[in-house]
């Protein structure tokens, strides 16, 4: 069950962020020409790679950020591959996921901790939520996606998710727990890592919007 609810869930977020992408435009016209993509592939990558006038505390937390991005990439692979082709996570599958895990769970940490502040909510997040939490045209853009108000609550729902991913895990491993008190930390785990990569392809869509619309303003 977990394996056709992971592929039809994944199908069904990229498909959701396509629809999205056609209902709310943002950016360069036209969207699906080459040039459009490559300029969203440019911001996607000034979101690694922060402009020298940045100071130190800046790029060193785009650089844990860039780290911790690709072990997510690694993470999702081993942990989801297998599993769609009908295979179990085991062998040098098993040994890539849990060596990079370490390093996700550290580089989440100091992203947390250092973007604490900058996705913090505050008046302009309240004035921001239309009255009655309406939709708006489609001209106007979306308000959850296009004023950072959605990538503040992916944020915190990252950091909050990255808890029970890491304890999971960690109780899965170690003989804390019976035979199964151990199985079942190790679906939670799954579920727990299911969602968190809901949220954080869902939070990457966000931060490139974002980004584009500032630099077509």
């Amino acid at each position: 069950m977990f394996r056709w609810i992971s592929i039809i869930s994944f199908a069904a977020v990229f498909a959701g962020i396509f629809l999205h992408h056609l209902m709310f435009p943002c950016g360069y016209a036209p969207r699906f020409s080459f040039g459009a993509l490559i300029r969203k592939g440019v911001h996607l990558l000034c979101l690694l790679f922060p402009a020298q006038h940045y100071g130190l505390p800046r790029k060193f937390k785009n650089l844990v950020f860039l780290v911790g991005l690709l072990c997510f990439a690694i993470l999702a692979l081993t942990g989801f591959l297998p599993l769609a082709f009908g295979h179990r996570l085991e062998g040098y599958w098993l040994m890539l996921h849990a060596t990079f895990a370490l390093v996700f769970i550290a580089c989440a940490a100091i992203v947390v901790f250092l973007g604490a502040g900058h996705y913090a909510f505050n008046k302009k997040d309240a004035d921001a939520i239309p009255p009655g939490l309406k939709c708006q045209c489609p001209k106007d853009g979306c308000w959850l996606t296009d004023t950072g108000v959605g990538a503040k609550v992916g944020f915190w729902l990252l950091a909050i998710l990255a808890l029970p991913l890491t304890l999971t895990m960690v109780l899965s491993m170690l003989p804390l727990l019976d035979t199964h008190g151990q199985e079942l930390m190790f679906h939670l785990h799954r579920w727990c890592g299911l969602a968190f990569a809901w949220i954080a392809i869902v939070e990457l869509y966000m931060l490139v919007r974002i980004g584009v619309l500032k630099d077509t303003k």
